[in-house]
């Protein structure tokens, strides 16, 4: 077995404890690739489902090193514990957050570049400024396969230029390793600042502690804020919905802003293989509500890290009362590194950004929706699953705060779990058939199921709009 690193975190060896056996068993493997990176008899393969996976072998024993890089391995460092590793020279913490030195929001000056991001574009701008600074050589995040021999729409690359660096703007909600890319830059000499989700920013930082070599090569890491994330099948599911069938799509773009929307309604757009663009509202779609878990992977259902406790900086939308007539997007962004607080700083006395303080209570706001799900959720979740006497993840939530979740949002978590593994199962069939409305027909079903599940009582509902009116 080929293994790169030394060994840092020696399993404690605790008889229950969840392995990256116990992960891919599961089918909780999140596809970061991390296991790939140190173990080159690790394959990451793209499953029938259209979620990348990896597959282990005898090999892959408890605490080896494989196993300590897994997000959701017990044997892996949690976010805490790297946390204080990483950033314990930061002022301020909080439970919700993890450290940080300040809180911002935030958004680029010009109207033309916030049309090409996905949100404030202050993730893209820190990417760059960093590489423009020469704090980095290269910027390794996720971009368009523009190969003629591709698997997928999307992979993670590198850029090395800004020119190369803005045309990977935006975010794609789209199931991705980043194991070939770290491999293919591991001993170049260079320099990288790498951009991701929060299990892949923590996988990532695990295998640096385990790496004198990539712990050199990445100093920086950037990461985004994550309602969950879903198989490539999700953009299919949007562009048949527009006339355009899974083998038709020529490219896809997740969130193209519509200045006669609010900020968290923007429209999906699929080029089809004549060149022809459709687009559509995405939360207009089946699928497209974010609450409905469409194609969201099982792993996310055991996460709960918000703001990539384990990232130099995150970024995410400023879901807040106060920025939601401005259609154009703005940014939440928590820093935990000098250097990143000086390009923000910098860059808001250059013109180039507007920059201002946020509250942490106000940052948590943007993510309430996050918060019910990754916190209560998961207790509900983790609950359940000992109950039908499966083998569980160590996470960060009290078990023993069960009785203070309602019955209806009991409810909502086991409906959204099951429509997450239904959308897959229903999918995989529509697609076998060439036949939408066998995905379209049962989960339309469990959406109007969760409607009446967010709905008021009657008797309620009477009472509030007799309020209202005296």
């Amino acid at each position: 077995m080929t293994t790169i690193g030394q060994d840092v975190n020696q399993p404690a060896g605790i008889p229950e404890v969840f392995t990256i056996n116990d992960v891919v068993d599961r089918g909780l493997c999140v596809g970061c690739g991390a296991c790939a990176v140190v173990d080159s008899n690790v394959k990451l393969t793209r499953n029938q489902y259209g979620s990348m996976v990896a597959a282990i072998d005898a090999n892959i024993l408890p605490g080896s090193i494989a196993d300590r890089v897994c997000p959701f391995s017990d044997n892996s460092l949690n976010e805490d514990v790297v946390g204080e590793r990483v950033f314990a020279s930061c002022e301020n913490f909080d439970q919700r957050t993890g450290y940080y030195t300040n809180l911002y929001y935030g958004r680029r000056f010009t109207e033309a570049e916030l049309l090409k991001s996905s949100s404030g574009g202050l993730t893209s701008y820190v990417a760059i400024e960093l590489l423009k600074r020469h704090h980095v050589d290269g910027i390794i995040h996720v971009g368009r396969d523009q190969s003629d021999d591709r698997d997928a729409l999307f992979k993670f690359m590198v850029s090395y230029t800004e020119e190369d660096a803005n045309a990977c703007k935006k975010s794609q909600y789209y199931s991705l390793s980043f194991d070939e890319v770290v491999r293919s830059i591991r001993g170049d000499g260079k320099r990288y600042v790498f951009v991701g989700v929060p299990c892949f920013v923590k996988s990532l930082r695990n295998i640096c502690l385990n790496d004198a070599v990539l712990n050199e090569q990445i100093p920086f890491m950037l990461g985004l804020v994550c309602g969950h994330l879903k198989s490539s099948r999700f953009a299919e599911l949007l562009a048949w919905q527009l006339s355009v069938p899974p083998e038709k799509i020529q490219s896809v773009d997740f969130r193209v802003k519509n200045n006669a929307s609010t900020v968290n309604s923007y429209d999906f757009q699929v080029v089809d293989s004549n060149q022809q663009a459709h687009a559509k509202t995405s939360n207009t779609m089946l699928g497209g509500n974010w609450g409905h878990a469409a194609f969201q992977l099982q792993a996310c259902d055991y996460c709960d890290d918000i703001f990539a406790e384990t990232a130099d900086a995150v970024f995410g939308d400023a879901w807040l009362p106060q920025f939601s007539t401005w259609w154009q997007g703005t940014n939440i962004v928590l820093v935990r590194n000098p250097i990143i607080d000086d390009i923000l700083e910098s860059g808001k006395n250059a013109g180039a950004i507007t920059l201002g303080g946020v509250s942490i209570d106000d940052l948590c706001k943007s993510q309430l929706g996050n918060f019910r799900h990754r916190k209560d959720g998961l207790i509900v979740r983790l609950d359940d699953d000992l109950k039908q006497g499966k083998k569980v993840p160590k996470k960060r939530v009290d078990l023993s705060a069960l009785g203070k979740i309602d019955q209806k949002r009991k409810k909502i978590v086991r409906l959204r779990k099951e429509m997450a593994v239904k959308s897959h199962e229903y999918f995989l069939q529509a697609r076998e058939k060439h036949d939408l409305s066998l995905y379209m027909k049962p989960m339309g079903q469990l959406a109007r199921n969760m409607l009446k599940l967010y709905r008021d009582p009657f008797m309620k509902r009477l009472i509030n709009r007799l309020k209202r009116y005296f």
